[in-house]
């Protein structure tokens, strides 16, 4: 069996490249019990009576998790347009243990907001930066996000 992976190196921050058009997502969010907003505001509630404080929340159980490993693809290399090829080529060819090509298709690029710049150029303009037209434009669903990083 090869060893694989889903991760580019480097020493920039971090983004993602996914692929999710499928009914499986490479990250999963569960809603076990829906959100519930909460308060105590009644006068004969302790802490009302005592301290005058209202108390406000939400109540929910929820967890996130990984799907499939193979529908994601990480990188701290430069957002630049070599290693932006890089990812949806490495992504394209990843295998079953059977040999058999997956089939995943990426959609969508997650990157924080000092990357936001970056990633607007190959997914937006026609041409490259030494001329000729671009060949990324279009291809992925831009998402920014102070979240990742």
């Amino acid at each position: 069996m090869a060893s694989v992976s889903n991760m580019q190196a480097g020493s920039e921050p971090a983004w993602y490249l996914l692929d999710t058009s499928r009914a499986v997502r490479p990250i999963v969010w569960r809603e076990r019990e829906g959100y519930e907003f909460q308060s105590r505001m009644d006068p004969t509630d302790d802490n009302v009576f005592r301290n005058d404080e209202y108390l406000y929340g939400v109540r929910a159980r929820v967890n996130a998790g990984f799907g499939l490993w193979q529908l994601a693809f990480g990188s701290k290399a430069e957002l630049a347009p070599e290693n932006y090829a890089a990812a949806p080529a490495a992504m394209m060819n990843f295998r079953a243990e059977s040999g058999r090509i997956l089939g995943i298709s990426p959609t969508t690029l997650v990157v924080p907001p000092s990357l936001e710049d970056s990633a607007l150029h190959p997914l937006n303009t026609e041409t490259r930066d030494g001329g000729g037209s671009n060949p990324w434009k279009g291809t992925a669903e831009l998402i920014v996000t102070p979240f990742v990083g």
